[in-house]
Protein backbone atom coordinates (compact mmCIF):
# COMPACT_ATOMS: atom_id res chain seq x y z
CA UNK A 1 0.00 0.00 0.00
CA UNK A 2 1.31 3.26 -1.18
CA UNK A 3 1.88 6.45 1.28
CA UNK A 4 -1.03 7.79 -0.54
CA UNK A 5 -3.76 5.24 0.40
CA UNK A 6 -5.57 4.23 3.48
CA UNK A 7 -6.73 7.41 5.19
CA UNK A 8 -6.82 9.14 1.93
CA UNK A 9 -6.08 12.81 0.79
CA UNK A 10 -9.31 15.55 0.63
CA UNK A 11 -10.54 16.52 -2.38
CA UNK A 12 -9.59 19.38 -3.69
CA UNK A 13 -12.84 20.61 -4.97
CA UNK A 14 -14.98 19.92 -1.88
CA UNK A 15 -12.50 18.87 0.82
CA UNK A 16 -14.11 15.59 1.71
CA UNK A 17 -11.34 13.06 3.04
CA UNK A 18 -10.72 9.95 1.72
CA UNK A 19 -9.54 10.12 -1.72
CA UNK A 20 -7.97 6.52 -2.45
CA UNK A 21 -5.50 6.08 -5.37
CA UNK A 22 -7.79 3.89 -7.83
CA UNK A 23 -10.98 5.64 -6.87
CA UNK A 24 -12.30 7.90 -9.92
CA UNK A 25 -15.10 9.86 -8.83
CA UNK A 26 -15.19 11.95 -5.02
CA UNK A 27 -17.85 11.16 -3.40
CA UNK A 28 -18.74 13.93 -1.47
CA UNK A 29 -19.02 15.96 -4.93
CA UNK A 30 -18.97 13.52 -7.71
CA UNK A 31 -15.93 15.74 -9.58
CA UNK A 32 -13.52 12.76 -11.95
CA UNK A 33 -10.40 13.09 -10.10
CA UNK A 34 -8.79 12.70 -13.24
CA UNK A 35 -9.58 16.37 -13.58
CA UNK A 36 -8.00 18.03 -10.30
CA UNK A 37 -4.71 18.46 -9.91
CA UNK A 38 -2.07 15.27 -9.10
CA UNK A 39 -0.41 15.30 -5.38
CA UNK A 40 2.91 16.25 -5.54
CA UNK A 41 5.36 13.35 -4.26
CA UNK A 42 7.21 15.08 -0.83
CA UNK A 43 4.67 18.24 -0.95
CA UNK A 44 1.22 19.48 0.00
CA UNK A 45 -1.99 17.48 -1.49
CA UNK A 46 -3.29 18.93 -4.06
CA UNK A 47 -0.70 21.12 -5.62
CA UNK A 48 -1.52 24.52 -4.04
CA UNK A 49 -3.36 26.86 -6.29
CA UNK A 50 -4.11 24.11 -8.71
CA UNK A 51 -7.62 23.07 -8.68
CA UNK A 52 -10.43 21.34 -10.37
CA UNK A 53 -11.90 25.08 -11.33
CA UNK A 54 -8.70 25.52 -13.59
CA UNK A 55 -9.52 22.67 -15.80
CA UNK A 56 -11.63 23.06 -19.00
CA UNK A 57 -15.19 23.47 -17.61
CA UNK A 58 -16.47 20.22 -20.26
CA UNK A 59 -17.61 17.45 -18.04
CA UNK A 60 -21.27 17.36 -17.64
CA UNK A 61 -22.71 16.69 -13.99
CA UNK A 62 -26.72 15.90 -13.51
CA UNK A 63 -27.77 16.33 -9.66
CA UNK A 64 -30.97 14.05 -9.00
CA UNK A 65 -32.32 14.37 -5.69
CA UNK A 66 -31.30 11.45 -4.79
CA UNK A 67 -27.89 11.12 -6.36
CA UNK A 68 -25.67 12.65 -8.95
CA UNK A 69 -24.05 10.97 -12.30
CA UNK A 70 -21.01 12.93 -13.90
CA UNK A 71 -20.78 12.26 -17.86
CA UNK A 72 -16.82 13.46 -19.05
CA UNK A 73 -15.81 14.29 -22.32
CA UNK A 74 -16.04 11.47 -25.05
CA UNK A 75 -18.19 9.78 -22.58
CA UNK A 76 -21.79 8.92 -22.35
CA UNK A 77 -23.91 7.10 -19.77
CA UNK A 78 -27.37 5.80 -20.27
CA UNK A 79 -30.47 6.89 -17.74
CA UNK A 80 -33.01 4.56 -16.55
CA UNK A 81 -34.17 2.02 -13.94
CA UNK A 82 -31.91 -0.77 -15.06
CA UNK A 83 -29.02 -1.34 -13.01
CA UNK A 84 -27.52 -3.75 -15.61
CA UNK A 85 -28.01 -1.12 -18.36
CA UNK A 86 -27.87 2.07 -16.71
CA UNK A 87 -24.91 1.43 -13.62
CA UNK A 88 -24.38 5.23 -13.54
CA UNK A 89 -27.50 5.61 -11.91
CA UNK A 90 -28.68 2.99 -9.65
CA UNK A 91 -30.26 5.14 -7.72
CA UNK A 92 -32.49 5.34 -10.02
CA UNK A 93 -33.71 1.49 -9.76
CA UNK A 94 -37.12 2.02 -7.78
CA UNK A 95 -38.72 4.39 -10.12
CA UNK A 96 -41.46 2.37 -11.81
CA UNK A 97 -42.32 5.27 -13.81
CA UNK A 98 -39.25 5.36 -15.78
CA UNK A 99 -38.21 2.77 -19.18
CA UNK A 100 -35.77 0.50 -18.41
CA UNK A 101 -33.42 2.78 -20.86
CA UNK A 102 -34.65 5.67 -20.56
CA UNK A 103 -32.37 8.28 -22.38
CA UNK A 104 -28.77 8.65 -22.78
CA UNK A 105 -26.81 11.46 -22.22
CA UNK A 106 -23.41 12.37 -23.33
CA UNK A 107 -20.49 14.83 -23.44
CA UNK A 108 -18.65 15.20 -27.31
CA UNK A 109 -14.85 15.37 -27.41
CA UNK A 110 -15.28 18.98 -28.08
CA UNK A 111 -17.37 19.87 -24.58
CA UNK A 112 -21.33 19.69 -26.44
CA UNK A 113 -23.48 17.92 -23.54
CA UNK A 114 -26.44 16.04 -24.91
CA UNK A 115 -29.46 13.91 -24.22
CA UNK A 116 -31.56 11.76 -26.52
CA UNK A 117 -34.32 9.77 -25.61
CA UNK A 118 -34.34 6.01 -26.16
CA UNK A 119 -38.35 5.71 -26.91
CA UNK A 120 -39.04 5.76 -23.54
CA UNK A 121 -42.92 4.99 -22.10
CA UNK A 122 -43.11 8.38 -20.44
CA UNK A 123 -41.08 10.88 -21.88
CA UNK A 124 -37.64 12.85 -21.24
CA UNK A 125 -38.45 16.75 -20.67
CA UNK A 126 -35.86 19.18 -21.11
CA UNK A 127 -36.03 22.99 -20.33
CA UNK A 128 -39.87 21.87 -19.78
CA UNK A 129 -40.50 20.24 -23.58
CA UNK A 130 -40.65 16.78 -24.40
CA UNK A 131 -38.25 15.73 -26.84
CA UNK A 132 -38.64 13.48 -29.81
CA UNK A 133 -37.42 9.94 -29.07
CA UNK A 134 -34.23 9.30 -31.03
CA UNK A 135 -33.32 13.07 -31.56
CA UNK A 136 -30.39 14.74 -29.69
CA UNK A 137 -31.16 17.37 -28.50
CA UNK A 138 -28.34 20.31 -26.53
CA UNK A 139 -27.88 20.13 -22.99
CA UNK A 140 -26.51 23.69 -20.91
CA UNK A 141 -25.43 24.15 -17.72
CA UNK A 142 -28.62 25.42 -15.68
CA UNK A 143 -30.97 23.32 -17.45
CA UNK A 144 -33.98 21.60 -15.60
CA UNK A 145 -34.09 17.54 -17.17
CA UNK A 146 -37.94 15.61 -16.39
CA UNK A 147 -37.73 12.04 -16.90
CA UNK A 148 -41.30 10.74 -17.01
CA UNK A 149 -43.51 12.51 -14.79
CA UNK A 150 -41.24 13.17 -11.74
CA UNK A 151 -37.89 12.41 -11.78
CA UNK A 152 -36.10 15.36 -12.21
CA UNK A 153 -32.13 17.01 -12.38
CA UNK A 154 -30.06 19.82 -13.14
CA UNK A 155 -27.37 19.81 -15.38
CA UNK A 156 -24.01 21.06 -14.25
CA UNK A 157 -20.77 21.46 -15.91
Amino acid sequence: MGDDEGAGRPCPECGLAGAVTGQLVCRGCCVPFSLMAAPVKGGPSPVPGVTRRDAPGRVLRLVFPDGAAVVEPGGRIRLGRDPRQCPSVRFLVGRDNLSRLHASVGVDPDGSAWITDEGSTNGTFVRGTRIPAGERVELRPGDALRLAADVTARVES
